[in-house]
């Protein structure tokens, strides 16, 4: 396990959801989105991320998402997982 904080933090921004989070120079980082309504799984939207990510994909208002990151190694070793965050779009 890594012993920096994997760390999530989630803005809307008029472009879509924002998401900032903590990242090791060689980790890779997987982006997870579930909406909450649907009782869906989680959906991997981004592989290898850059932070700031954006989820641009469009959801009608009252929609409620989350989204958490999970960590891994150049060697695809699981690390571990930020909290979840939440919103409610508008």
């Amino acid at each position: 396990m890594t012993s920096h904080k994997l760390l999530i933090e989630l803005t809307l921004v008029p472009a879509g959801r924002h998401l900032a989070f903590s990242k090791e120079m060689l980790e890779k980082v997987h982006v997870y989105r579930r909406v909450v309504a649907e009782g869906d799984g989680w959906q991997q939207v981004a592989t290898n991320a850059r932070s700031p990510f954006i989820d641009t994909e469009p959801f009608a208002a009252g929609t409620t998402l989350e989204y958490h990151v999970q960590h891994f190694t150049q060697q695809d070793t699981f690390e571990g997982h930020s909290n979840i965050v939440r919103t409610t779009l508008n």
